[in-house]
């Protein structure tokens, strides 16, 4: 256990948003002008160049640097070795054995596997997903489908655009899908970011089914990602993480100026219960809290603060959590205690708190060498945290996060991507537990992790060599299985060509079926044949 002696930072910057409006939308209300309408076109502004703190021009000298193999241990002596994947055999999909006929190794097994969307014109797909008890929704750029849990396909919008028309602000180009289904709730929650050029505007588009069919209506808003509460900025908004717990929804973005550099992370609070009734009267009006300008500990620029997927006990006013790890490079990560999420609605003022976590170092990750690729490389990214899952059981109170980091295997030629994971024990503000996973040789990349109602662990990456496209993999741990480890990975579909036609990633998606409460779901993507991209959808279970 490691004892964290970093002093508690009070967050002071926060506002209220401006009172905003919104409509409802259901897939009935679409005319035929918009269901024949062009698709939303991926054609990128210079406006929205960045996507990190630093120039890009910088960036990408960075991460040609990181390639070179590095003798040093990246993390503390005491545990500076990562674990190399040993494989676990196939396993047919069909076969789900019971838990207690588990062998010790195999990764979860598979008890559904199918294809999701096929290659749009957007690169990355950016896959996001949703489960509740009957259906599977899947999202990519710029594309929202449902399926019934055999991959049977139950609806599909015609895209984002379609679906938030009402509100969208002329001109407004859609990206960064996000999808989540309240377990607490019975709802369904579907999130994206908009911008413009000319004139400069971004927003935060959110949406919410007015029952539990995810095919039904919405509530849908758009709300001024430019403001920081009421106060007006020249920023836009990038990358929205998507978070919720028992009384509301947590966005949370990073600002960029127009035509410039990195501003600084925002987090917008909204009310689940102002949300699911429409809002507030015939204008279907909400409001939000902003935070933002955080810093970390250190007092360097927080960046990607992933808001937590909540698991716990309904009723009261329990705190919500975030956390980050720093760019470009670090030894420990940001833990954010959100108290009072909803006091603007009650007359107060939400507090938000950060805390230092350390933990084994990471880097910058390589790009991932890729088979028939030549020079061009996947995109692995950068160090930010990818998803993150608080699970409160009994007296346990544990924080899941993951991302992609560099490492060096002895007797490697270069450095390679691996899969970092942590454990968080919240209530002591440390590492319960941590690893480093991949292979010498290969690049394992973009990894998203979930817990099930037992505090097993589930991951899925995306995984390249020299001899082996971009492909999609899983892998795993039973709470009973040694600290600091994860069981062989298995192969859930295998890539078919080079991937030399644009980004990948930006990130997988994963969710726990609310249904049953042992089976993990997870969207990825793959590389499919003539240089596209596809996407799987997959569900295991310990």
């Amino acid at each position: 256990m490691i004892t964290v002696v970093d002093p508690v930072v009070e967050v002071v910057e926060g506002q209220e948003g401006q009172a905003t409006g919104g409509a409802s939308r259901a897939m009935a209300d679409l005319t035929v002008d918009e269901l024949l309408a062009a698709p939303p076109s991926p054609v990128r502004s210079p406006e929205f160049a960045e996507r990190f703190p630093v120039p890009m021009e910088e960036y990408e000298q960075m991460k040609i640097g990181v390639r070179e193999h590095s003798p040093e241990a990246l993390a503390a002596e005491e545990e500076a070795e990562a674990q190399a994947d040993e494989e676990a055999p196939a396993v047919p999909s069909e076969e789900n054995p019971p838990e207690d006929e588990i062998v010790e190794g195999l990764a979860p097994a598979a008890s559904a596997s199918f294809e999701g969307i096929s290659q749009t014109a957007f690169r990355p797909p950016d896959c996001t997903v949703a489960v509740g008890p009957a259906q599977v929704m899947a999202a990519v750029n710029v594309d929202l489908v449902g399926y019934d849990k055999s991959g049977l396909q139950t609806f599909r919008w015609a895209n984002f655009t379609a679906m938030f028309n009402p509100v969208l602000p002329a001109g407004a180009q859609l990206f960064d899908p996000k999808l989540a289904y309240d377990h607490y709730a019975g709802r369904w929650i579907v999130c994206i970011a908009g911008r413009r050029a000319n004139p400069q505007g971004s927003w935060i588009l959110l949406g919410v089914s007015q029952t539990g069919d995810p095919a039904g209506p919405y509530w849908i808003w758009s709300t001024d990602a430019t403001q920081n509460g009421s106060t007006a900025t020249g920023n836009w908004s990038d990358y929205p993480m998507l978070g919720f717990d028992t009384q509301a929804i947590y966005v949370s973005t990073n600002q960029f100026a127009f035509g410039g550099g990195f501003a600084h992370a925002k987090l917008r609070i909204f009310n689940k219960a102002e949300l699911y009734s429409g809002g507030v009267g015939g204008g279907h009006t909400i409001r939000w809290w902003d935070f933002w300008g955080m810093k970390n500990p250190d007092q360097s620029a927080a960046f990607s603060i992933q808001p937590c997927t909540h698991f716990q006990g309904a009723g009261g006013n329990p705190r919500a959590y975030l956390v980050n790890s720093l760019f470009p490079s670090g030894s420990s990560l940001t833990l954010w205690t959100l108290s009072n999420p909803l006091a603007l609605w009650s007359g107060g003022t939400p507090t938000l708190t950060s805390t230092s976590v350390a933990c084994r170092s990471y880097r910058l990750p390589p790009g991932a060498v890729q088979k028939d690729g030549g020079t061009t490389r996947i995109a692995t990214n950068d160090t930010r945290l990818l998803n993150a899952v608080f699970q409160s059981a009994g007296r346990t109170q544990r924080l899941w996060t993951t991302h992609t980091s560099a490492y060096s295997w002895r007797g490697d030629t270069e450095a390679r991507s691996v899969v970092q994971w942590y454990e968080i024990d919240v209530p002591s503000h440390a590492i319960a537990q941590q690893g480093a996973f991949g292979a010498s040789g290969r690049h394992y990349f973009f990894p998203v992790i979930q817990t099930d109602v037992s505090r097993n662990t589930h991951v899925v990456f995306g995984r390249s060599a020299a001899d082996e496209y971009g492909q999609f993999r899983q892998t795993g741990r039973l709470v009973t299985d040694p600290p600091n480890t994860l069981q062989g990975s298995a192969l859930v579909e295998a890539g078919q060509s080079a991937y030399t036609g644009g980004r990948w990633g930006d990130y997988f998606g994963i969710a726990r079926d609310p249904s049953d409460s042992r089976t993990v779901w997870s969207y990825g993507e793959y590389a499919g044949a003539g240089n596209t991209w596809r996407t799987r959808v997959n569900a295991a279970k310990y």
